[in-house]
């Protein structure tokens, strides 16, 4: 897993501990949910973090005008957005999908022409508009949206759960294959704590957290993630268990070369022990599996 400053912070309360420290770089890391769960919050407080931190955005709607973008923090709070869109600092790009002739090509070449100067955060909201999920190229088409975010920075994409709720449908379930996270909100109207909750459905490469988050939308704030300390303590690494790891590293020594690459595996699953059950049997039974004929390799 990559250290935390490797990382991309979500800008969101209570998450980065959850997610080994916020979203890795250069990835496409998508929000999905119903309406009125807070998935636009999410969008314009990673926007908001970042651009409080002397970084640059831009920002594709594909609902919302910068008027309305503007009105909206403004309600809740966020105030210094008007100055990063006067010092040009957010950009905001508000198109029509059905203006669109080519959206993989549209949208990519408009990433290309439109991005400002050293700007590595990009937001889209929603991608799902019907003009970009054709039955025949879904998968190409994104693949190549995709490809430029990726080599741009990190990005936050906004993805429309399906009224039906069928989460199986290729146009609406393609863009959380090919995403690197897939973040998931949810309104459940229970409420109770529990009346909004959150899972992290894939964080590619990471550890992160399992359950079922609780969070809130508070004035001022933005999403707040109300995971309890026993949460949070079951994506920590246990350090507990050091000396048995740093036991196995120090048998690695004598397996030569394979040893190199095995004692640094060794160290990687260190940093992603998160469980409370004691390590030995299993590095033990890597350790007998690994020295089968090492002594044969070169």
């Amino acid at each position: 897993m990559l250290m935390k400053n490797d990382r991309v912070s979500t800008g969101i309360y209570g998450l980065d501990d959850l997610m080994g420290g916020g979203f890795r770089e250069n990835t496409i890391n998508a929000i999905r949910g119903g309406t009125g769960v807070g998935k636009t919050t999410f969008a314009l407080q990673y926007t908001l973090y970042s651009l409080n931190r002397g970084e640059k955005v831009l920002f594709i709607s594909f609902e919302m005008s910068e008027k309305q973008i503007l009105r909206d923090c403004m309600d809740m709070g966020w105030g210094e957005i008007k100055d990063h869109i006067e010092k040009e600092n957010l950009k905001i790009i508000h198109i029509f999908g059905e203006d669109l002739t080519f959206p993989s090509l549209d949208l990519a070449e408009m990433i290309r022409t439109s991005i400002p100067y050293n700007c590595h955060k990009i937001v889209i909201d929603p991608l799902t508009h019907p003009t970009f999920y054709t039955e025949k190229e879904i998968r190409k088409s994104l693949s190549t949206i995709f490809q430029e975010l990726r080599k741009i920075g990190t990005s936050v994409i906004v993805l429309e759960e399906p009224a039906n709720g069928n989460q199986t449908h290729e146009a609406s379930a393609m863009p959380l294959y090919l995403s690197d996270t897939v973040i998931y909100l949810q309104n459940l109207g229970f409420g109770e704590l529990y009346d909004r909750t959150l899972r992290i459905m894939k964080h590619r490469g990471s550890k992160h957290g399992d359950s079922i988050y609780p969070y809130t939308i508070e004035m001022g704030m933005g999403i707040v993630i109300r995971a309890s300390d026993k949460q949070i303590d079951r994506v920590k690494p246990k350090n507990i268990f050091d000396d048995m790891f740093n036991d196995a590293i120090e048998k690695t020594r004598s397996m030569g070369v394979i040893g190199k690459s095995l004692s640094a595996r060794i160290e990687l699953l260190q940093k992603n022990w998160t469980r409370d059950e004691d390590p030995t049997e299993v590095l033990k039974l890597v350790l007998r599996e690994e020295s089968k004929g090492y002594g044969k390799r070169t």
